[in-house]
């Protein structure tokens, strides 16, 4: 390998952030093809008494394996898939970090608003915040769909209350439409009021499915065939309903206790846990008897 090449490698790796023990003894073996721990540590400049733990490092990130030999010889995988485990493994350790710092915050959080050491210039909640009725929680949407930046899930049920309410969805539709503008990818998943089991029932659902995506269109010119926006529907009402918002954020919808066929108030929540959680259990539903 020419130098420039190494160089350009070992600068790759350090932005993944191995250490330099790390990359020299990738490198090495990347060169030599297999090594016993020994031979490496002579190879790279690695002491000795540090090999073992930098060959357990590389081996966990799935960079490296290990021959079945006396003495046990190591060689790194073909490098276009150790690249990929490499990042693969930063993104579930950046997914863990991230979900620490959330849980900690919303514990200081809390505990901050329950101490007397600071002042608290505004009494509302960062990552939980409740809108109740019917501008609030527009209003909530046309912010949190302001800010997507890659991808948005929704959920929505259908009855007669449902086409009442859509001329007042204004803000909430503008948004998406220019989240999909942005470049933002929208996915909606409609559910019915009642399950349906008979043909009949699904008969009806069709009905009131198209007459949905023109009503959609006519009042937020949001044509039922752009790719990138999608909505699509299930014969069956959904337990919960949520939105997902670029995988960290969750808008859960309470229905009325009293008037089920409404929704009562909306909880806005950071969680990053639960929005992939969540996230899985979406892609699952929209891929599973819905029609569009």
């Amino acid at each position: 390998m020419s130098d420039q090449l190494i160089d350009e490698i070992q600068e790759f790796l350090r932005s993944a952030e191995l250490s330099n023990y790390e990359i020299n003894a990738y490198v090495a073996l990347l060169r030599s093809g297999s090594l016993t721990a020994r031979e490496l540590s002579i190879k790279s400049s690695v002491p000795t008494g540090r090999i073992y733990e930098i060959l357990e490092e590389l081996k966990n990130r799935k960079m490296i394996v290990i021959q079945d030999s006396r003495p046990k010889e190591y060689r790194t995988i073909t490098f276009n898939l150790g690249f990929e485990n490499l990042i693969s493994h930063l993104k579930d350790e950046s997914t863990k970090r991230i979900s620490y710092l959330v849980t900690q915050a919303k514990s200081l959080e809390d505990s901050i608003y329950k101490s007397d050491l600071f002042i608290k210039r505004d009494t509302s909640k960062v990552f939980w915040s409740t809108a109740f009725d019917l501008r609030s929680m527009m209003s909530l949407y046309h912010r949190r769909t302001s800010e997507i930046k890659e991808e948005v899930l929704m959920t929505g049920f259908i009855n007669e209350n449902t086409f009442k309410v859509i001329p007042y969805a204004q803000e909430l539709y503008s948004s998406l439409r220019n989240a999909y503008d942005r470049g933002v990818s929208v996915k909606y998943l409609w559910s019915f009021e009642h399950e349906a089991l008979t043909d009949e029932e699904r008969m009806k659902n069709g009905v009131f499915s198209k007459k949905l995506l023109t009503d959609i269109e006519k009042h937020f010119n949001i044509p039922s065939n752009l790719k990138g926006l999608e909505m699509r529907f299930i014969h069956k009402r959904l337990p919960t309903y949520y939105d997902i918002f670029d995988r960290e954020r969750v808008i859960i919808k309470l229905l009325h206790p009293l008037e089920p066929s409404k929704v009562f108030a909306c909880i806005d929540v950071i969680d990053h846990d639960l929005a992939e959680q969540l996230r899985d259990q979406y892609l699952k539903m929209w891929a599973f008897k819905t029609f569009k």
